[in-house]
């Protein structure tokens, strides 16, 4: 998975674990998704969730797409 190798980069530049990684991405996320900005829930309503709330890999795969969208791959 490729995410996980994302959290595994992350944990050893940081020195910690992929799990404490993945963990505060969440917290992170929740942060974000409880903002109650009607411009931020807009924003929200444009990623595909499994869930109610976001995931970190939903969040990432996400950005990679918005991203790659605009520079055009």
């Amino acid at each position: 998975m490729r995410e996980k190798n994302i959290y595994e980069k992350i944990a050893e530049k940081y020195n910690t674990t992929p799990e404490e990684v993945r963990r505060e991405m969440q917290i992170a996320i929740d942060t974000g998704f409880d903002n109650l900005d009607p411009a931020v829930q807009e924003e929200w309503k444009k990623m595909t969730l499994k869930g109610e709330r976001p995931t970190p890999e939903e969040v990432i795969n996400y950005a990679v797409k918005k991203t790659k969208r605009k520079i055009k791959i």
